[in-house]
């Protein structure tokens, strides 16, 4: 646990940007996750989830997302950190480094209780198109799977190696912790074909419309969490079950 608290990210978004960029560029690949509360609670404090332990420290950058860590961090370690939430962070490196030469893909997984239809990417496909400079946009989605391994590795590099990219990002939106293990299982794939790699989770929801962002003035106050368990109750309940262990961990410390 010592080791995923000291790499966790504390400086702020714009130098993080000129980070990712200067490591993408000597390392020719990068690895970012983002960690919230509830996720570090259940698979590392509480089940110790060696895989998923592994796969962050082998990540690049660990980011911290959601007010719950961010006050575990402070009030337990004196850690200060600064809003780095995948919601917000990820359109907005989007814009600072993709460029009309950058080719994006996402990887996604669908059922009859998430998306609805395989189709339902191509609302995402067509709001990164809106959103962002890049006009390469490619889409993978798989059935509901716990192994993944449906995920076209051969049309993708094929493609990759056929065109020639600036940058080539991979979103990766499915869950954790089997966004972090799936990315970590095939990492010689995305160190050998130069792939930023992001690990983005519920992202894809907002940007195809299943879920609304809490009005600018919740998210002001910190509680962007509250709003979206009253928007889907049923998703979050565990996710928030799971954050209201913080008040246990800061009490041990006294």
């Amino acid at each position: 646990m010592k080791d995923i608290i000291q790499k966790i990210y504390t400086k702020d978004k714009k130098q993080l940007v000129k980070d990712i960029l200067d490591v993408y560029k000597r390392e020719s690949y990068l690895v970012v996750d983002f960690i919230y509360f509830a996720s570090f609670y259940k698979h590392i404090l509480k089940l110790k989830d060696a895989s998923y332990i592994t796969s962050l420290e082998k990540s690049h950058f660990l980011l911290p997302d959601g007010i719950a860590l961010r006050t575990y961090l402070d009030k337990k370690f004196y850690i200060k950190t600064n809003n780095l939430n995948g919601t917000d962070f990820t359109p907005y490196l989007l814009d600072k480094i993709a460029t009309e030469q950058t080719h994006i893909a996402f990887y996604t997984v669908y059922d009859d209780k998430i998306w609805k239809k395989k189709e339902d990417v191509d609302i995402v496909k067509e709001y990164i198109k809106t959103n962002f400079k890049s006009k390469k946009i490619d889409s993978f989605v798989s059935h509901y799977s716990k192994k993944g391994e449906d995920f076209d590795f051969k049309a993708y590099k094929k493609f990759l190696e056929q065109n020639n990219f600036d940058k080539r990002i991979l979103l990766v939106g499915i869950w954790t912790p089997f966004q972090e293990k799936w990315v970590d299982k095939h990492i010689d794939f995305f160190k050998e074909n130069s792939i930023l790699v992001m690990n983005v989770w519920g992202l894809f929801d907002f940007w195809a419309g299943f879920e609304k962002r809490a009005p600018k003035i919740v998210r002001k106050m910190n509680l962007e969490w509250a709003w979206r368990f009253i928007q889907n109750p049923r998703k979050n309940f565990n996710k928030v079950l799971d954050s209201f262990v913080l008040f246990k961990e800061l009490i041990k410390k006294f």
